[in-house]
């Protein structure tokens, strides 16, 4: 057999052992988290609460997708956080520049401990065909992803792994597991998913995937009994991570709202340090809303907004964006008028040399009837003013 000696690599999602290997891609009933994990530069993140997401430092800051909805990541909020000795574990935090309708989860209170049941929730390989290797059975994976959750209890903890403080699950051979639960590897694609303890109200967020140890030799993308997950020990940066995630909006060092000025009191939508949002109701151009319905928000996004303490998020210099029908053709502004191909276009019709057809035959046809048109309408002017020329001449000869 080969050496038991265990090589970390790069982690990702819940590979189950029971059933097809297809189900628990829908949250369970309680949920754990699984709401909560999404999607961040293609591996995995866990949305935790006041707009931070926490996931692996190899995965990165980027947007994060939450069931088919894509939040925004500010740009440079990453925090990554640090061992007392000063190294590096596999661990960030970033924020988004807007939080979603999630409820907050509670960070684990005690430490991690042997045989308690967890479940690891991430998005990476499917479960392939079933395979065996010195005489270790298990699983290739598959070359498809998806979100998925799983069951496993933990079997080892207080370990540094990556200079990472970390505990660790067995993915086991349970012949007849009780109902409910459904071992799990974590497999190569999740990085950054979450482990949970508990469900609904009483789930706590435990850990962060970030990596899959296998046998010295195993073939690669392959999950055998006896594999390791790794899981980041939340509890040990608990009180690090508070003190970032806790921070008001208005001082937190950050520009939640893009307007180009952080916390109180230069943005003014911070009422105090104390503001949790950058955003202020009272502040059209920058309430967070779409107040003038043309799909673009505040400044400097709307083009109707010269400043955050704009007023309005309509321009008046834009006929496309003013609250008038210019053109008469009783429709107000874009989207809702078709010669408006922006908000930010002058006048209400398509701008010169640009046709509303989708095709570029009909464009052609379009173009040709309209030159068409123009060129009749101009013969039967010049043609009324060479007929009233002639009337003229033939008027003065008389005379």
């Amino acid at each position: 057999m080969a050496s038991a000696l265990l090589l970390p690599i790069a982690a990702a999602a819940a590979l189950i052992a029971t059933g097809t290997g297809t189900e628990n891609v829908t949250a369970p009933n309680p949920d754990p988290g699984f709401s909560r994990v999404g999607i961040v530069n293609g591996l995995s993140g866990v949305y935790f609460r006041n707009g931070w997401v926490l996931t692996a430092s190899h995965v990165g800051e980027g947007d994060i997708t939450l069931g088919a909805i894509p939040y925004a990541a500010v740009p440079g909020s990453t925090v990554r956080f640090s061992n007392p000795d000063f190294t590096q574990p596999d661990l960030i935090a970033f924020k988004l520049a807007t939080r979603p309708a999630i409820a907050d989860v509670a960070l684990a209170e005690t430490p991690a401990n042997v045989n308690t049941l967890i479940s690891v929730i991430g998005y990476g390989a499917n479960r392939g065909t079933s395979t065996s290797w010195m005489g270790m059975n298990g699983w290739t994976w598959a070359g498809t992803r998806a979100m998925r959750w799983g069951t496993n209890r933990i079997s080892g903890v207080g370990l540094t792994a990556l200079d990472t403080r970390a505990f660790q699950i067995t993915f086991d051979d349970i012949p007849n597991p009780p109902a409910g639960q459904h071992e799990a590897d974590i497999v190569n694609g999740d990085s950054g998913g979450g482990a949970f303890t508990g469900s609904g109200a009483s789930a706590r967020l435990i850990g962060i995937l970030f990596a899959h140890a296998g046998f010295v030799g195993q073939p690669a993308s392959t999950s055998l009994f006896g594999n390791l997950g790794l899981i980041v020990d939340l509890y040990a940066y608990r009180n690090d991570i508070l003190a970032v995630v806790d921070r008001p909006d208005c001082n937190d060092g950050l520009d939640e709202d893009g307007d180009g000025f952080v916390d109180y009191p230069a943005d003014l939508g911070c009422a105090s340090s104390l503001d949790s949002s950058e955003r202020s109701s009272s502040l059209v151009c920058d309430n967070g809303l779409d107040d003038d319905g043309d799909g673009v928000i505040d400044y400097p996004k709307d083009p109707g907004c010269y400043a955050g303490t704009d007023l309005s998020e309509r321009g008046a210099s834009a006929q496309c964006d003013n609250g008038f029908d210019d053109d008469a053709d009783l429709a107000t502004d874009y989207p809702a008028d078709a010669g408006c191909l922006h908000p930010a276009n002058q006048i209400e019709a398509p701008e010169p040399g640009i046709s509303l057809s989708l095709g570029t035959l009909g464009s052609g046809v379009l173009a040709l009837a309209a030159a068409a048109r123009f060129a009749k309408r101009r013969r039967a002017v010049l043609a009324r003013v060479h007929a009233c020329r002639a009337q003229a001449s033939s008027t003065r000869s008389t005379r």
